[in-house]
């Protein structure tokens, strides 16, 4: 086990020097980090070894990470990452380093490690996208795995999970004869005239948008219901009789995030659910949820026009009660046709796939595509 291998590494303070030799290699190896991207931080490591400078330098961001915790995460890694001219690579280093205090924390609470393993499965892709943007081996979601490294998100299957409170501004409510789901948009939220969020894609409705309303007098909730992905003008009215609450705002969920590797067939998508179920009930049973919460460019609400109903993606989509928010191209850009791609590049972009051909088509007929939210409730994925 790597937990007790590491126990021979350890100082007197419990900290393990991450960069002793012997523990890069074997971390890059547990970890399963791509050999070029492996060899890479382990030169770098050896540098920075050599270096009295450097050396300080990456303990103390270490320990200010991933030890004392003294300072918010956000503001240590904007120093780190603007640290040198190779402050990325550094970041990869002491990132790598957190394996000794990641591992703490799973075995506190009796977690596996095949579910870190796999969750830190994460550094190998961001290094990799950051090697397809820079030309260089770094680390520069920094924000991003520091959830990873500190126990708060975790892969479960195909999918990543994280506790979160919804933070949408719309109410859910179960019909308690049918079970039918309807959706309100809590008051306040500026509508286009298409019921999409004012300012997706970059495009305000000064003149034909409107504010939501919602209401709640004892009895009857009414308020403008979300329907096909886009919020309807006319109020409608739910009574206590006849509906369930069943989520709002602030109430507890689980955040799904979808990590660029593998495939995503829908029967991994929905193993991928129960697991989490199962893992929440199992490790955080003081911590019932909702439901599962999405803010992804797959909830696209033009994809299901676009691609077969039957395709992986449009699968994913139909579980979700897909909401508007303020949304545009830039991530669906990113993941069709790679990181970089800009809308003024269309002329460009690459052809070789089928998801790329019909998107490439669409924008070129002038057509508007954006990221959505939607939320699952618990009991749908049982």
């Amino acid at each position: 086990m790597l937990g007790d291998w590491l126990k021979g590494l350890a100082a007197e303070d419990g900290v393990v020097d991450f960069l002793q030799p012997a523990y890069m290699e074997r971390a890059c190896r547990e970890i399963r980090l791509p050999e070029e991207a492996a060899q890479a931080i382990q030169h770098e490591a050896a540098l920075i070894r050599e270096d009295e400078r450097l050396a300080a330098l990456a303990r103390q961001f270490h320990r200010e990470l991933f030890v004392d915790k003294t300072e918010p995460a956000n503001e240590t890694n904007k120093r780190l990452l603007e640290s040198g001219p190779h402050g990325a690579m550094l970041a990869a280093v002491v990132y790598m380093g957190a394996l000794p205090q990641m591992i703490n924390i799973y075995k506190a609470k009796g977690i596996s490690e095949r579910i870190w393993i796999d969750t830190l499965g994460d550094m190998a892709i961001w290094m990799q996208q950051y090697y397809s943007e820079h030309g260089e081996w770094g680390l520069g979601q920094v924000g991003w795995l520091i959830r990873h490294m500190t126990g708060r998100l975790f892969q479960l299957g195909r999918f990543q999970f994280a506790f979160m409170a919804y933070n949408k501004p719309f109410k859910a409510f179960r019909n308690r004869s049918s079970g039918v789901i309807a959706v309100l948009a809590e008051s306040g939220v500026r509508f286009r005239a298409d019921g999409q969020a004012d300012g997706t894609n970059g495009v305000y409705d000064p003149e034909g948008g409107w504010l939501s309303v919602y209401d709640y007098d004892g009895k009857v909730h009414t308020g403008n219901p979300i329907a096909n992905a886009a919020a309807v003008r006319e109020p409608v009215r739910l009574s206590d009789r006849e509906w369930e609450l069943v989520l709002q705002p602030g109430d507890n969920v689980l955040d799904v995030h979808i990590p660029a590797s593998g495939k995503m067939t829908y029967e991994l998508c929905r193993e991928s659910y129960r697991t989490a179920i199962a893992f929440a009930a199992e490790f955080y049973p003081g911590n019932p949820f909702k439901g599962f919460v999405c803010s992804s460019w797959l909830l696209a609400p033009q994809l299901p026009r676009l691609l077969p109903a039957d395709s992986n993606i449009v699968r994913f989509q139909s579980d979700y009660n897909v909401t508007p928010v303020k949304s545009d191209e830039k991530q669906t850009l990113e993941r069709v046709f790679g990181f970089g791609t800009k809308l003024e590049d269309l002329p460009s972009f690459p052809r070789d796939t089928s998801l790329q051909k019909t998107v490439y088509d669409y924008l070129a007929s002038g057509g508007f595509i954006h990221g959505a939210a939607g939320f699952i409730l618990k009991e749908s994925v049982l």
